[in-house]
């Protein structure tokens, strides 16, 4: 199985899905309305991508940020972000950093003068692993149906407080997986711990990952995903090419603009690229 022909679409899902069961879990009081771009493009053109980023129904941005270690200049680079983020956005940043069962505790403020700047710390060492793993053991042993929350605790077990090391804790948590007897449930699963692993997998919790996840239909079901999402960038482009052709240059918000169209209206502009005298008439397929 081709590994980067899938991540995208399955990077996707996961972000949806955390999108709309996250804020609940980590116990925040306020409602995500949107996804929200995670590349941040500095001055130099250098990208920094954060992990996950939301649009909140008070017209703020929630980011989340996952750590399974506490370096020093961790909050300088929280930081950086949020300063990005509040130039590009001109929105407040509120931010929650989720620290794995190893830490115990970190710095969440840092004062440099004209800037006084905290975090949010959720401390996964305070959720019992075990307890979660046993009571998942045992619902998907009997084929119960698994809620979102149980979703969500089967993907953080990796990160929770558990007698077991943090290899084997992944391990367990993707043959759990692996037995969820519902297609849906699986897919929000795998798709999650795929995000996970993606982060701060070791070596041989990715290589177990991802022989479970190509012999899943999950795994088969991207796969043919990841095909179409191909075939459907391609048109896009070859579209984008054509335009380029005749106009000599397209502005970057129209290619943007094409890129989101479903493949029907894709193929309509294909169709009547002739007929078409000027950039503005594509507006009329933005609508």
């Amino acid at each position: 199985m081709d590994y980067n022909k899938i991540e995208d679409t399955v990077m996707k899902k996961a972000m949806e899905f955390f999108k709309d069961n996250a804020v609940k879990f980590f116990g925040i009081s306020t409602k995500v309305v949107a996804s929200a771009e995670t590349e941040i493009k500095t001055i130099d053109i250098k990208n920094n991508s954060i992990d996950y980023l939301f649009h909140t129904e008070n017209g703020e941005l929630l980011h989340f940020e996952f750590q399974t270690t506490d370096k020093k200049d961790d909050l300088k680079r929280f930081l950086y972000y949020d300063a990005s983020l509040y130039y590009r956005e001109n929105k407040r940043v509120r931010t929650m950093v989720i620290y794995s069962a190893d830490i115990e505790e970190v710095q969440t403020e840092i004062d440099i003068g004209t800037i006084k700047y905290s975090i949010e710390a959720f401390y996964m060492k305070n959720l019992d692993g075990d307890e979660k793993i046993e009571y998942l053991r045992n619902k998907i042993n009997n084929k119960e149906h698994l809620t979102d929350e149980d979703i969500l605790n089967l993907t953080f077990i990796p990160l929770m407080k558990t007698k077991m090391s943090k290899s084997e804790r992944a391990l367990e948590s993707i043959e759990l997986a692996s037995k969820i007897p519902e297609s849906n449930e699986k897919l929000k699963c795998m798709s999650l711990l795929y995000a996970l692993f993606e982060k701060f997998g070791d070596k041989e919790s990715k290589k177990k990952f991802m022989e479970v996840f190509k012999l899943t239909e999950i795994g088969r079901m991207l796969r043919e995903d990841g095909k179409e999402e191909g075939k459907l960038e391609g048109k896009a482009e070859m579209l984008i090419k054509q335009l380029i052709k005749k106009f000599k240059s397209v502005p970057e918000e129209y290619k943007n603009r094409i890129k989101g169209l479903p493949e029907e209206t894709i193929e309509v502009i294909a169709t009547e690229i002739f007929d078409i005298k000027s950039l503005d008439e594509l507006k009329q397929y933005f609508a």
